[in-house]
């Protein structure tokens, strides 16, 4: 018998439950059980996690699992000679083409004019390319991000009245760049866009967004397997009295969805508590710059419901999961399909296999949209899950589409 089996078997009979009994309760077969407690099968993260709280075993189970490999980004398109992303030289080119006719100083009254009414349309731009995130692939929008951005460069650099507004502006566009190079599948662009911002940010005095970018970085880490280094990242943020109370609040919840992957239950819970207390209306600035993520319905119980999950805990989770989506807007697909595949995966773990199949045919519609990468992360996931009801002909079914559709996605 295998360390975590002998262990397995010491804390059921304590409790005097059969194999049966906790196999009905984590919704895996007996056999399957039986081999793991034997040593026949290895545990996986997932299941250790749901023995561990059936059993009462306080992250003991857990932590006889050995870590799974970080995951890794994708290698993307080519890096620049400085490390920065080079999503095509034709749209560098072109954004360096466009600041030839700026290249004309006017007079100085006619500049400050010309130059804010640049600025309040890249403005209006960025709104544009948010909502658009939510309905197309990332790679259509970012090539139109990214020539957005290279303007607004060349316009910092020519200006005579506005050269810090248009470098924020510019920060803000690189932040988004970021996000949508995750979504992409591009961790390592994420994570070289994301510090371009950290940089454009502190030239343009903008504190709070120079630091909110630690939470992006933490986030990145989180995706990339390695939940100490969020802890880290986060925990620099909740520190430093430059950071608001939005930017605060997002760090308390990549510092909770951290301690869940780490299956420490009571640090996790305390950092969603303060989360919410940091994001309460009350605390946030009504002038306050948004950042992070402005579609998701109620943003504290999608967080709540994905650290749930992570501790082993499916029935909870899925009722923050199902509130969270029933606030989403039907239009932002994409923040619709990431927490949708989530709470499909909560189901599935509860064994309420009639709400995950209505959840999950609604995902892949909206994953069949925007090309979710995080979205389509869970969904491989949730295949692997639909495995162990091979004999049950429509989750067979199911499963046949959902990774009809990952290979359509990779092929994309």
């Amino acid at each position: 018998m295998s360390e975590f089996g002998i262990e397995m078997r010491r804390l059921r009979m304590r409790r005097e439950k059969s194999l049966a009994a906790l196999a009905e309760s984590v919704h895996y077969d007996k056999g399957y059980l039986s081999k793991i407690e034997t040593g026949r099968l290895p545990a996986n993260r997932r299941l250790a996690t749901l023995i561990d709280v059936e059993l009462g075993a306080d992250g003991d189970l857990v932590a006889l699992v050995p870590e799974e490999p970080r995951r890794r980004g994708g290698s993307g398109a080519a890096a620049g000679p400085d490390g920065e992303p080079d999503w095509g030289r034709e749209l560098v080119a072109f954004g360096d083409a466009l600041s030839v006719p700026l290249a004309l100083r006017p007079s100085a009254a006619r500049a400050e004019a010309d130059e804010l009414r640049l600025l309040a349309h890249y403005r209006e731009e960025f709104d544009r390319h948010r909502k658009l995130s939510q309905q197309l692939p990332p790679e259509l929008v970012l090539r139109r991000l990214i020539v957005d951005f290279n303007t607004l460069m060349e316009l910092a650099q020519i200006s005579q009245t506005a050269a810090p507004r248009l470098c924020l502006l510019a920060a803000r566009y690189a932040e988004f760049i970021g996000w949508m190079c995750q979504e992409a599948g591009r961790l390592d662009h994420a994570l070289a866009w994301t510090r371009r911002t950290a940089e454009l940010a502190t030239r343009a005095e903008a504190a709070d967004l120079a630091v909110y970018t630690l939470v992006r970085e933490a986030e990145l880490a989180l995706y990339d397997g390695d939940p100490a280094t969020a802890v880290e990242l986060a925990g620099r943020v909740l520190e430093d009295p430059r950071a608001r109370a939005r930017s605060r609040g997002l760090a308390a919840h990549r510092q909770a969805q951290a301690f869940a992957v780490r299956g420490d239950h009571a640090r996790c819970l305390s950092s969603l508590d303060h989360a919410r207390d940091l994001l309460h209306p009350e605390r946030v600035a009504q002038d306050e710059p948004v950042v992070g993520s402005v579609t998701v319905g109620g943003l504290d119980n999608a967080i709540a419901g994905w650290c749930h999950y992570d501790l082993g805990r499916p029935q909870r989770a899925s009722e923050f999961l199902a509130d969270a989506l029933d606030r989403t807007p039907t239009e932002a697909h994409r923040s619709r399909a990431l927490f949708g595949a989530r709470l499909a995966l909560a189901y599935e773990a509860a064994g309420e296999l009639d709400e995950m199949q209505v959840v999950t045919l609604q995902v892949l519609e909206d994953v069949g949209l925007v090309r979710s990468a995080g979205a389509n992360a869970e969904l491989r996931g949730l295949s692997r899950a639909l495995m162990r009801h091979h004999n049950v002909r429509a989750l067979r079914e199911l499963r046949n589409c959902l990774d009809e559709a990952l290979v359509d996605t990779r092929r994309a």
